[in-house]
């Protein structure tokens, strides 16, 4: 299979996905012509429905950017590739899903990760599972630059362990905590960031010692899953 194939046969979908009507987009004409909005209020939403289709079109094609790159840098895993039809039609389904978040998310770096995730899951072996992929790539649409950071530098403290043994022990992840980045300082943004990445999933709150006084003011510390340091290889470069 030469290394352009894949990306030849996504640009071909996306020319005939293309041609149909957008279905959300079609809604939101529908509805700013229901409302029949006098002039200027309708000709802004006009052009809001522009920017909308200009934004979606972009993002769509920032996408396909970093898709062909990422391709690109595995021409040895694509070309073994060849003569696995039923992966590669999987995968067609996870481009078009992965196309879908794209379009509706806001930032361009998210967008970034969904086309690593994507490329990653074409190259990976094992294959992983399509439902693992969907639902990094939705992991993906709602995690901050902030965010990934943090479970970068988890991952980072932690990851060598959790990838040897498939996790960390609740002593080893606590003592390692506090040679992070944040060190043992208490910091609400940073509370609320590993909160939302314990909600995915990907880390897990250690309980503290039994020995610790409940009235003390203790920053909450969190073990790395599997699940965290698997997003984080698939959606930064190595």
């Amino acid at each position: 299979m030469a290394i352009d194939d894949p990306i030849s046969a996504v640009e071909k979908h996306l020319e005939l996905e293309s041609q149909a009507t957008d279905p959300v987009f079609a809604q939101l004409a529908a509805f700013a012509e229901m409302l029949n909005l006098p002039w200027p209020v309708g000709a802004v939403a006009q052009k809001v429905l522009g920017r909308l289709a200009a934004d979606r079109a972009e993002k769509v094609e920032l996408t396909l950017s970093v898709l062909k790159d990422e391709l690109r840098r595995h021409e040895a895993q694509l070309k073994a590739l060849s003569g696995q039809a039923d992966r590669i039609a999987e995968w067609w389904a996870l481009v078009q899903d992965g196309l879908k978040k794209a379009e509706q998310t806001r930032a361009k770096s998210r967008v970034t990760r969904i086309s690593r995730i994507l490329a990653k899951s074409l190259t990976d072996v094992p294959t992983p599972p399509a439902d693992d992929v969907e639902e990094m790539m939705r992991i993906a649409t709602e995690l901050s630059d902030y965010e990934i950071e943090l479970l970068g530098e988890l991952v980072r403290l932690e990851g060598e362990a959790v990838s040897a043994g498939g996790r960390i022990s609740r002593y080893d992840a606590w003592q390692r905590w506090t040679s992070g980045t944040w060190g043992d300082r208490l910091d609400a943004n940073i509370e609320s960031a590993f909160a939302k990445l314990e909600s995915f999933g990907l880390v897990s709150r250690i309980a503290p010692p039994n020995n610790y006084n409940i009235t003390a003011d203790l920053q909450s510390r969190y073990s790395l899953l599997k699940k965290g340091l698997d997003f984080i290889r698939f959606c930064r470069l190595p």
